[in-house]
């Protein structure tokens, strides 16, 4: 989705914010940490990521930027930069007024491109596009910052809705070893994480 320059700015502006620290006791022997809250007190990183987003969302067909309850920020900043309409999907229905799952004017069959930062859990991101649809809209596709990797991404195309991301863990982890932000020590203790984690979830299965 982008090159490779845009995709290094991303990766440096994300660690220099503190979105991303390599950390070296943490209880549960993970690795690192991607803190993506963080970017709502960045404006100015927020806005490149908007600046990224809409260079991939652009050439699609749609009407309206849908930002979910937990990431309004992100589709908020597209919206007021590219002056685009925006409507935002609640968590639960309203105990009041229209108690209504979905703010914001639109109306049936208007298409819809939704934004968020990652895809945390396919499950609640598959009910947010579901109230989407069940309020009569078409869901042209989602655009996410960070694939953590794990199939998540996979499991929203494999109901059927494009789903794509600016960058990957790889993106990430490559780019702050070429720079010197990590040591050859941690990116190799990243891997085996994630080698580990592999092992652990084939098992479940």
């Amino acid at each position: 989705m982008l090159d490779i320059k845009s995709k290094q700015k991303l990766v440096d502006l994300l660690y220099k914010s503190g979105a991303i620290i390599f950390t070296k006791n943490s209880p549960n022997n993970i690795p690192y940490e991607i803190r993506l809250q963080y970017l709502t007190s960045q404006p100015k990183i927020l806005s490149f990521v908007a600046k990224l987003l809409w260079s991939t969302i652009k050439n699609e067909t749609f009407d309206l930027i849908a930002g979910p309850y937990t990431d309004i920020p992100l589709a908020t900043t597209i919206s007021l930069e590219h002056n685009w309409p925006m409507i935002f999907i609640r968590g639960e229905r309203k105990r009041y007024g229209m108690e209504k799952l979905i703010e914001g004017n639109y109306n049936i069959d208007q298409k819809v491109i939704v934004v968020d930062e990652e895809v945390s859990d396919p499950a609640d991101t598959l009910q947010l596009l579901g109230r989407l649809e069940g309020s009569g809209l078409n869901i042209i596709g989602l655009f996410v910052l960070i694939d953590r990797g794990q199939g998540k991404l996979q499991k929203i195309r494999n109901n059927g809705f494009k789903c794509d991301a600016l960058i990957n863990l790889s993106d990430i982890f490559l780019r702050l070893f070429e720079t010197g932000k990590i040591s050859s020590e941690q990116l190799n203790r990243t891997r085996e994480y994630f080698k580990r984690k592999l092992t652990r979830d084939l098992n479940l299965l």
